[in-house]
């Protein structure tokens, strides 16, 4: 159930500043479209800033750039603002207030649990039903296992971990602290290496290990392979959707964002602060430099330097790639100009060969 805060008291725990009436009541966060009486919605991109005056929120969140124009728009209606550097930011901060209330899953471990007696386990866990720990493991503190997780031997999960129903970790995972892994996802699973031997393939043994550093996401039927040999490392705070592969040996740098349905090939080193969008693909033996952005569905072949953004398949950078997709969308149109040049050079031509046959009979004639 929400809880009631003035607008006041939000604008202090987001460290925003009001423009309007600060001791409105606000109970809810809540979409511009949807939003009623009593709740709070944000504006954090200019194309909806028209929406002002049509919302019924209570309150809305802005941002600087915006406020101006906010404030002007919002006189017809007086409307409450609250503005903040990061409007985004702050609708998430007074979500989690207002909104969301985490789960308790109470300690203990469940009779159909099958953990084994090598095992190591912290305080205040919750192993739920049909859980799985195998030899040597190391269950951190407040680690909570749903419903039909594996873990394998020799793993290690730090404090504060959930992992959803059905999750596998293989054997010599280490999984850091406060690292949610959602439900089907499987870490350490061997990565596709195969030598070809002159008639088939044969299975290169994958001996390496994964690591999962503190505070990563990870998405529902994600894979992450182990390596061949050394590491697989995701590193920490890094926020990962569901439906990613993420090969043997590779190497995700600190609060990186890979959207869902990513692919990562083996031993690509990917830097600081990048984002994969949606769709994308990065090839083998690669690097990506930090603060970069791959945008959706791209494809990337080769090393990117950091603080860029590139597009398309093959990734280029983005602004020579908007300018290929300027041809891209007139080639129809080049196609049919090519054809009426290829006619008049074909009547040219004709009528070039026409003319040099007239001069030879002349000059024969003399």
């Amino acid at each position: 159930m929400s809880i009631e805060k003035t607008l006041q008291e939000l604008s202090e725990y987001v460290g925003g500043t009001v423009i309007g009436d600060p001791s409105v009541k606000i109970r809810n966060v809540m979409g511009i479209d949807d939003a009623r009486e009593g709740d709070i919605t944000f504006i954090s991109n200019d194309k909806y800033i028209k929406k002002i005056n049509q919302t019924k929120a209570s309150a809305i969140i802005v941002s600087p750039k915006l406020k101006d124009t906010s404030a002007s728009l919002s006189q017809k209606k007086k409307r409450n603002l609250l503005i903040c550097n990061n409007p985004y930011l702050a609708f998430a901060k007074l979500v989690e207030l207002l909104m969301y209330k985490k789960p308790a899953y109470p300690a203990g471990i469940d009779n159909s649990a099958r953990i084994d007696k090598t095992a190591v386990l912290g305080q205040n866990i919750s192993v739920q039903s049909y859980v799985t720990i195998g030899k040597n493991t190391r269950i951190g503190d407040r680690v909570v296992l749903h419903p039909c997780v594996y873990i394998g031997d020799g793993c290690a999960i730090g404090d504060d971990t959930m992992i959803y129903p059905n999750a596998v970790i293989y054997n010599e995972t280490i999984i850091g602290k406060r690292v949610t892994i959602h439900s089907n996802t499987v870490i350490g699973s061997s990565g596709f290496g195969y030598a070809p031997d002159g008639q088939g393939y044969y299975k290169i043994p994958q001996v390496g290990s994964t690591t999962i550093e503190d505070d990563v996401d990870i998405g529902a039927n994600t894979t992450i392979n182990r390596a061949v040999m050394g590491e697989t490392v995701i590193r920490k705070g890094t926020k990962i959707d569901s439906q990613v592969v993420i090969s043997h040996n590779v190497e995700v740098g600190e609060n990186s964002l890979i959207v869902s349905q990513v692919g990562i090939a083996g031993s690509a080193k990917i830097g600081r602060h990048v984002t994969l969008a949606g769709g994308s693909g990065v090839v083998g033996h690669i690097q990506i430099g930090d603060n970069v952005t791959i945008g959706g569905y791209s494809g990337v072949t080769k090393d990117v330097p950091s603080n860029k953004t590139y597009l398309g398949a093959p990734a280029l950078p983005i602004q020579r790639m908007r300018r290929c997709y300027v041809i891209i969308e007139k080639l129809p149109e080049m196609r049919d100009g090519m054809k009426i040049l290829e006619k008049r050079v074909a009547h040219l031509e004709k009528r070039n060969i026409v003319l040099q046959a007239k001069q030879k009979t002349r000059k024969t004639k003399k």
